[in-house]
């Protein structure tokens, strides 16, 4: 007896297919989100590095300033000692109202945006006498605020 053409079946069934395509279309998804996640990231360090590197050049800026000219208005500080701290976020004040920006010299105020931002806060005999403490700030806002900030001691 011969076997029909039907008899002899070699494939898949129709929920066998189903279930295939189902877990395929899952695991494309989930790469789709992680790469939405990592180009977030990759702008986030980015700007981070652009952040850095401006806080870097305006801290070399400065010691260049101190050597030279130590009266320049942009190493104007003062005494208060509470504008040294590097620790942006429990003190948005250090950004938002500092010594300097690249704009004005003094009594600055700063509204953190979208573009890199940077100030600087100078104060005169800290942590010794003698020495200036320079802490430059770069900030910037996208789905939240983000701060670089780099500190110095400066010594005649």
């Amino acid at each position: 007896m011969k076997k029909g053409l039907l008899s002899n079946k070699k494939g898949f069934t129709l929920l066998e297919v189903l279930i295939a395509v189902t877990i395929f279309s899952v695991g494309l998804l989930a790469i789709g989100e992680m790469t939405v996640h990592v180009i977030k990231s990759n702008a986030v360090g980015n700007k981070m590095t652009d952040a850095k590197v401006l806080a870097e050049e305006k801290l070399e800026e400065l010691r260049g300033l101190f050597r030279t000219n130590p009266a320049d208005p942009q190493l104007g500080g003062g005494s208060d000692t509470s504008d040294i701290s590097t620790d942006i976020h429990s003190n948005t004040g250090l950004f938002t109202s500092p010594d300097h920006t690249d704009t004005c010299d003094s009594g600055c105020s700063v509204t953190i945006g979208q573009a890199l931002q940077r100030v600087w806060n100078v104060t005169d005999n800290t942590p010794f006498s003698g020495m200036t403490t320079v802490t430059v700030i770069v900030g910037w806002h996208d789905s939240i605020d983000h701060y670089v900030a780099l500190s110095t001691i400066l010594m005649p």
